[in-house]
């Protein structure tokens, strides 16, 4: 069972890797709220081409994304691609569900796949 921490520790890693690649982060400004049951709850904030995550409910998230466990994993690792899992309804995404697929770029570009 992974925590949040280890959730924060994969996305940062993702970020790094994918902002030398995705320049226009540096103008983003965009909260991604993060729902784990049985785990927890974080957000991801993007701004200034920085990340920055943080325990807990944004008070005005974007979009907020919830998933179990196996599925953010896989996400995380690029075992499973994340419009697939949406497809397939093991994640779930309320709000701008459009502007989500600029996380789905992070990921994919941090893993390499872009």
């Amino acid at each position: 069972m992974a925590g949040i921490e280890e959730y924060a520790s994969k996305f940062k890693e993702l970020f790094e890797k994918a902002k030398e690649k995705m320049p226009e982060v540096a103008t983003w400004n965009k909260v991604y709220q993060i729902v784990v049951p049985g785990v927890g709850e974080f957000y991801i904030e993007i701004s200034g081409g920085e990340l920055k995550i943080e325990g807990g409910k944004h008070p005005n998230p974007i979009a907020t994304l919830e998933t179990d466990e196996e599925t953010l994993s896989k996400i995380l690792s690029g075992e499973m691609d994340a419009m697939r899992a949406f497809m397939a309804r093991k994640l779930k995404i309320t709000g701008n569900v459009i502007d989500t697929v600029n996380l789905k770029r992070i990921i994919d570009v941090g893993l390499g796949k872009e």
